[in-house]
C-alpha cells in the first residue's frame, strides 16, 4: 500500500474520533426534580376485608391542625395560587386542616412492584424486579420526590394552570394494602375527584393492571368538564425523568432523550443548552410520546377502543452539570387531548415502563423500537435490527454466557469477512512488491502526471491488482464495527453480564487501573485490558501482514491510537475484535506455514479492473509532454 493506503487508514483514524467527540458531546445525566413528597396509592377491586393498617410512624397530614377556616390568610393564599373553585382540593389544604390523609397502596405482578398515591391519583414507585442498579438496589424508575408522573394539566375556569398532582383524589381503598396481581386477572384501582365536593363536577383516573407485564393501563374520564376547565384542551403528563440506574451519570446522560411518533415519524428531542429549560409544542395525530435513560423508557401510548390518537404532544428538558463532572439531562413529555364531550370525556393510554429490550418493544408493533439508539443510526440500525441482534439472540438460546456468544460472533464473522480480509492482505502485500515500478514510473514520467496515472494503472492491470483493495475492504467493515458498537453499548441483555476474570460488564469498559492523569485528545484516565489485548493482537497482525517499508510507521502508529481510542469502548466489543485478530493471526501463520503463493497473472480480473478496462476503452488518448508542447505552439499534433 502507497500513500492510497495511509490517506486511508488517516481517513478512518479521523472518522472514529470525529465520531468519539461526537458521542461524547451528547453526554448528559438526570437528576430527579423537585418537591412534594407524593406517597402512593392505588386501588383494585379487591376484597376489603383485607385491610392493613398503616405503619405506627407513618404522620401524613398533620404539623399543622389549625383549621383553615380559622385563618383568611391560609385561605387568601391557596385561593391565590388554585383558584376559587379548585383550592379546597389541593393537598396542601388537606395538610393545614388535618383533612385526607395521604394513602399509598401497592401493585405487585411477577415482573414489578409498583405503588400509587392518592395525593395527586399517580404512581409513586416502580420497582423491577429482574434488574439492579450499579450499586446492587432493585432498579426503581420513578422520581417519586416529584409527584409529577401521569397528572392532568388544564386552565380553570379563572384562568388558572392546574395541575392534577397538587389535588387530592378520594379513594375507597384501604391505605397500605398490597394487591398481587397473578393467575391472568386484571385488577382495577379508581380515583375520582370531585371540584369544589360536586359529584357532579369530577374527574376519574382508573388504573387497570395485568399479570407478567411491565404495562398498565389508564383512563381519564372528566364530567362536565366545562363547569371546570377552559376551553377544549388538557395534557396528560409524565413530568420527570426517569431515575438514574448507571455509575456514570454521564455514560447515562449520552442516551437521554425525549420522543414523539407522529404521522408515522419519529420526532427526537434533545436538551442542548446548559441549564436553559428547551421545549417543543407539536400539533397533529400523536401515536405516542416517549423518554428514555441509558437501558429503560418510559411510554404514554393513547389506545381508546375507537382508535382515539393524541391531538399533539408537548416535550420540554433541561441539561445540567453534576458534582464530579456528571450530566444530567431531565424530559417531561406530554400527550394533548382534546375533549370530544363536556358531559364526559374519557382518554384511554398504555403506559409502558420497560428496559429497552428490542424484543420487548418490537412486539407492540408500534415502531416503539425505533427510540433505541445504534450511533450512526441510519447506517447501523439495518445492521444491527436485521443482522447482529438476530443472530446473537439465536446463538444466546443455547449458550447462555454472552462473553462466549460474542466469541462465536467474531468467529462467524471472520468466516463471512475473510473475502474481504484475503483481498485486503493480497492488496497490501502485491502493492508493497510493486513499489519499485511505481517509482521508476513516477520518475520517468514526472512531468507528465496524466502520462504517469495512465502507466500506473496499465502496471496495476498487467499485475492483476485492485488500487483499492487494500483500503476499500477496511472502509466495507466501518458499518459494522459502528453497529457492533451501538449494541455492545446500548442494549440492555449485556449490561451487568460477567465474562471470566477481571470482566464484570460486557456493556461497560473493563478498567483493570487508573491513572493518576488523563490522556490527551482522548480525555480518559481508565485502562481497559481488553483493549490493551486487541491492540497487542492488532500490532502483532500487522506486523506479519506489512511488508512495504512505506508502511511500517502504520505497523506501530495505528495499533497504539486505536487501543488508546478503544479504552472508553465497551468490553463486548473490544473482546470481539481481540478474538478478531486472534483468528487472523491464526489464519496468517496458517497461511505462511501451509499456504501456496498465487501468480497475480493467473488470477482472473475482478470487478474493479473489469470496471477500470471499460472506462479506459470510453477514454480518448491524452497527449504526452511533446504533443502538450505542439498544441502551445499551435501546430497541430500527430494522430496516434
Amino acid at each position: 500500500m502507497d500513500k492510497r493506503s495511509i490517506l486511508g487508514f488517516v481517513l478512518i483514524a479521523v472518522i472514529l474520533m470525529a465520531w468519539l467527540y461526537w458521542s461524547n458531546s451528547l453526554q448528559n445525566d438526570k437528576n430527579p426534580q423537585n418537591k412534594v413528597d407524593t406517597t402512593s396509592q392505588v386501588q383494585q377491586t379487591p376484597d376489603t376485608s383485607k385491610q392493613q393498617q398503616p405503619p405506627a410512624d407513618t404522620t401524613k397530614n398533620t404539623s399543622d391542625t389549625t383549621s383553615i377556616s380559622d385563618s383568611s390568610k391560609q385561605v387568601t393564599e391557596l385561593v391565590q395560587e388554585y383558584g376559587a373553585i379548585l383550592y379546597s382540593n389541593s393537598s396542601k389544604y388537606a395538610q393545614q386542616t388535618g383533612g385526607t390523609p395521604e394513602k399509598i397502596i401497592t401493585i405487585e405482578n411477577s415482573k414489578v412492584s409498583m405503588e400509587f398515591s392518592n395525593y395527586g391519583g399517580t404512581i409513586r414507585k416502580f420497582i423491577t424486579k429482574d434488574f439492579k442498579t450499579w450499586n446492587g438496589e432493585p432498579v426503581q424508575l420513578v422520581d417519586w420526590k416529584s409527584g409529577k408522573e401521569l397528572h392532568m394539566l388544564f386552565t380553570s375556569k379563572d384562568g388558572r394552570t392546574i395541575s392534577t398532582e397538587q389535588l387530592v383524589f378520594n379513594s375507597d381503598y384501604p391505605e397500605w394494602e398490597t394487591v398481587n396481581v397473578q393467575d391472568k386477572q386484571n385488577y382495577q384501582l379508581k380515583y375520582s375527584l370531585f371540584v369544589n365536593g360536586d359529584s357532579t363536577q369530577k374527574i376519574v383516573k382508573i388504573y387497570t393492571f395485568k399479570p407478567d407485564s411491565y404495562e398498565f393501563d389508564v383512563s381519564f374520564e372528566l364530567y362536565n368538564s366545562d363547569k371546570f376547565i377552559t376551553g377544549s384542551k388538557y395534557q396528560i403528563v409524565w413530568g420527570s425523568s426517569l431515575n438514574l440506574t448507571e455509575y456514570r451519570s454521564d455514560d447515562e446522560a449520552n442516551f437521554a432523550e425525549a420522543f414523539a411518533y407522529m404521522g408515522g415519524e419519529l420526532v427526537t428531542f434533545n436538551a442542548d443548552d446548559f441549564d436553559k429549560v428547551k421545549t417543543e409544542d407539536l400539533n397533529g395525530n400523536t401515536d405516542y410520546v416517549s423518554s428514555r435513560n441509558k437501558y429503560f423508557g418510559v411510554f404514554l401510548i393513547p389506545s381508546g377502543p375507537d382508535g382515539r390518537k393524541g391531538d399533539g404532544a408537548y416535550l420540554s428538558g433541561n441539561k445540567f452539570h453534576l458534582p464530579d463532572e456528571g450530566l444530567r439531562e431531565e424530559y417531561s413529555i406530554a400527550v394533548k387531548m382534546d375533549i370530544k364531550n363536556d358531559q364526559m370525556d374519557k382518554s384511554d393510554f398504555i403506559v409502558l415502563l420497560t428496559p429497552l429490550d428490542y424484543q420487548i418493544l418490537k412486539s407492540y408493533d408500534m415502531d416503539l423500537q425505533l427510540t433505541m439508539r445504534f450511533a450512526l443510526d441510519f447506517i447501523v440500525r439495518p445492521i444491527a435490527q436485521y443482522f447482529i441482534i438476530p443472530i446473537f439472540n439465536f446463538i444466546h438460546s443455547f449458550v447462555p454466557n454472552y462473553g462466549f456468544v460474542i466469541i462465536i460472533f467474531a468467529f462467524l464473522m471472520k468466516i463471512l469477512l475473510n473475502p474481504l480480509t484475503k483481498s485486503q492482505t493480497e492488496s497490501m502485500k502485491k502493492m508493497g512488491q510493486l513499489s519499485p515500478k511505481m517509482q521508476a514510473i513516477r520518475e520517468k514520467y514526472k512531468d507528465n502526471a496524466m502520462k504517469q496515472n495512465e502507466e500506473i494503472m496499465k502496471l496495476y492491470k498487467e499485475e492483476k491488482i485492485n488500487p483499492a483493495g487494500g483500503c476499500l475492504p477496511m472502509l466495507l467493515q466501518l458499518p459494522i464495527l459502528y453497529a457492533l458498537f451501538g449494541v455492545f453499548r446500548s442494549t440492555i441483555e449485556l449490561r451487568q453480564q460477567p465474562f471470566i476474570l477481571w470482566i464484570h460488564d460486557l456493556a461497560s469498559p473493563d478498567v483493570i487501573f487508573t491513572l493518576p492523569f488523563k490522556i490527551p485528545l482522548f480525555g480518559i484516565s481508565q485502562v481497559s485490558g481488553l483493549a490493551l489485548l486487541m491492540g497487542i493482537t492488532m500490532f502483532v497482525q500487522q506486523k506479519m501482514t506489512v511488508t512495504d517499508p512505506k508502511q511500517k510507521a502504520m505497523v506501530y502508529v495505528f495499533p497504539v491510537f486505536l487501543t488508546l481510542l478503544f479504552f472508553s469502548f465497551p468490553a463486548g466489543l473490544n473482546l470481539y475484535y481481540f478474538t478478531f485478530n486472534l483468528l487472523s493471526i491464526a489464519q496468517q501463520i496458517y497461511k505462511n506455514k501451509f499456504g501456496k503463493e498465487e501468480d497475480p497473472k493467473d488470477k482472473k480480473p475482478g470487478i474493479m479492473s473489469k470496471l477500470w478496462n471499460n472506462v479506459k476503452e470510453q477514454m480518448p488518448k491524452l497527449p504526452d509532454a511533446e504533443e502538450m508542447r505542439k498544441i502551445q505552439q499551435g501546430r497541430k499534433p500527430k494522430r496516434r
